[in-house]
């Protein structure tokens, strides 16, 4: 059985405390994309340095508690990533949010992976990717300007469905990336264990 990722609440609040410019749902992005171009776990100096870059805070904001529960997301993000059972999930608000909140979330989640990914390949270009990874990529940009509303007639239960759709297709596509780019093909064990 997959472990299960911290509620949202938890991290947005720990986040808040930091004061970070990067919310919840937009650092597990991140840290899936990262996860999804082989990078191994980062050392806990280079993990530390990442997360104040990309979190906008003061090193001394990030004390070892926050820390260490920023570090927990990554391992239990990439232990899911790595479940033969596909337990992948995304790190979102509440389904009892509003949709626009869980939708705007999203598209942070969005955000957020494409800047791990384009952490994590580093110099890989495009041409290096296959067709099926660069549309996932395209696809993924796509959400990032998701947001909810338009069409006042369509029923809540529709708008719902959709946007559980939309997250049912960003899950597979991360791991579909992951299974494509950071999974050996030997069958050996995936970049999850820590590198010291």
């Amino acid at each position: 059985m997959t472990d299960l990722l911290p509620p949202h609440d938890d991290i947005a609040l720990a986040l808040e405390d930091l004061g970070a410019a990067l919310g919840a749902s937009g650092l597990h992005g991140l840290l899936t994309g990262l996860a999804c171009t082989g990078t191994a776990v980062l050392p806990e100096v280079k993990l530390r340095a990442l997360l104040i870059a990309e979190l906008d805070v003061d090193e001394g904001a990030l004390d070892d508690a926050s820390f260490r529960a920023l570090q927990q997301l990554d391992q239990i993000m990439r232990r899911q990533l790595a479940d033969d059972e596909f337990g992948f999930e995304l790190l979102l608000p509440e389904d009892d949010l509003p949709l626009a909140e869980r939708v705007r979330a999203m598209a942070e989640w969005c955000a957020g992976f494409l800047g791990g990914f384009g952490v994590g390949a580093g110099g890989r270009r495009d041409g290096d990717l296959s067709a099926d990874v660069r549309t996932l990529l395209r696809n993924i940009s796509e959400f990032t300007r998701a947001e909810a509303g338009g069409d006042e007639a369509a029923s809540v239960d529709a708008a719902e469905k959709d946007f559980a759709e939309l997250v049912e297709y960003l899950r597979i596509a991360a791991l579909t990336i992951f299974l494509e780019l950071a999974r050996p093909r030997d069958g050996g064990r995936t970049p999850s264990s820590p590198v010291h």
